[in-house]
């Protein structure tokens, strides 16, 4: 990964390479963004600047036999630390395979989130977590030379998902860590962090991608028109994962989903609200947050059109369905239902357990519209 290959950011691409430059560099950072955005990428694109041999201006060469190892995730002096689940017992292979999964994932998916690790590794049941045994080992880490004789660098993804005890065992090497040692903490909770953590950290704030960035990435990288990224961006918010999966999905099949939806909820038919439960859980978590915020759009503009039909651009049959659906169901119901939504979107993104979430969302709105008929 190179600091070229992240849509804008050109000031804090910039901030990162004259730290190096000037001889500024923190020894421990906490790079804060949203998921789905670049934290992670600006951070391993910052380690590869960092190790590679042949340094341009601004950016890695790419061609060094560095940073052909650091774009497969394999640099001996580069080690990964995330959440995941306890095994059931200490297993060398069942780490091996978890640490495969992880740099597939990273490979393919540079933009990942902690959901997309659980549901590669089908641990959604379990407890993902930085545990005491991953923070010993991020202390026999950092006592470790450096293979290659230069920095070492220590990217921890996810740092708010450490357990106290873990947090608690790493703060001495954190503080004081041998010479040529780098951490990079990439999270995306900051407020979750233990502030003992936090208080030895340089910060490193990571803005969302604008919708000029975002728009310019899809249709160099995803072949979209102008149009259609606009509309993927609306949805996407600010996740460039999300914008991606928009791009994929056809927006009838979202329009039938929702209707489909809705007619279940309003007739209280709970076998079927089930079923789509279960097929709910089924989709990528990318997916199923587009979905969500599909509904959102459109319960908003049903909310709009109470005021004048002209607010809204919607056209067609989403059109007719959202002058159908405003009609029917009262003001107050519609906000109601707006904030269940919004609600269940927030659960979502931090990694509820899908079909439970919507199941019983769907039963909170079937109660909302049986009771708020306009």
């Amino acid at each position: 990964m190179r600091f070229e290959e992240i849509p804008g950011l050109l000031a804090l691409k910039e901030t990162l390479v004259l730290s190096h430059q000037r001889n500024h560099l923190a020894h421990a950072q906490l790079f804060s963004g949203q998921e789905g955005g670049a934290a992670l990428p600006l951070a391993i694109a910052y380690a590869t600047y960092l190790l590679c041999e042949y340094k341009e201006s601004a950016d890695a060469c790419g061609s060094c036999l560095t940073c052909q190892k650091m774009a497969k995730h394999i640099h001996p002096d580069v080690h990964y630390f995330f959440p995941s689940a306890k095994p059931e017992k200490e297993d060398g292979k069942q780490q091996s395979r978890v640490n495969e999964v992880w740099r597939e994932l990273i490979i393919e998916q540079p933009y990942a989130a902690l959901g997309d690790l659980i549901s590669a590794l089908d641990t959604e049941n379990k407890q993902n977590q930085i545990s005491k045994a991953e923070a010993k080992k991020i202390v026999q880490t950092v006592s470790m030379k450096s293979f290659e004789g230069g920095l070492k660098i220590l990217i921890i993804w996810y740092p708010e998902k450490m357990n106290g005890a873990a947090a608690n065992a790493i703060l001495k090497v954190l503080e004081e860590p041998p010479e040529n040692t780098l951490y990079l903490m990439v999270t995306y909770h900051y407020e979750d962090l233990l502030t003992t953590i936090i208080s030895r950290l340089q910060l490193v704030t990571i803005p969302s991608f604008s919708e000029d960035e975002m728009m310019e990435y899809l249709v160099k990288n995803q072949d979209a028109t102008a149009e259609d990224a606009i509309k993927a961006y609306r949805f996407s918010n600010g996740s460039l994962p999300n914008a991606v999966a928009e791009l994929k999905e056809c927006n009838e099949d979202e329009l039938h989903w929702f209707i489909d939806w809705m007619r279940n909820c309003i007739g209280a038919k709970y076998d079927f609200l089930s079923r789509m439960s279960e097929q709910f859980k089924q989709i990528s978590r990318a997916k199923q947050q587009i979905k969500m915020r599909w509904a959102l759009e459109m319960i908003r503009n049903a909310i709009l059109v109470k005021e004048a039909e002209d607010l809204i651009s919607s056209q067609g049959a989403e059109r007719v369905f959202i002058l159908k659906f405003s009609n029917a169901i009262n003001l107050q119901g519609l906000e109601l239902i707006y904030k269940d939504l919004s609600e269940t979107l927030y659960y979502l993104e931090r990694h509820a357990h899908p079909q439970m979430a919507q199941l019983a969302l769907s039963i909170r709105l079937s109660h909302i519209i049986r009771t708020h008929r306009g």
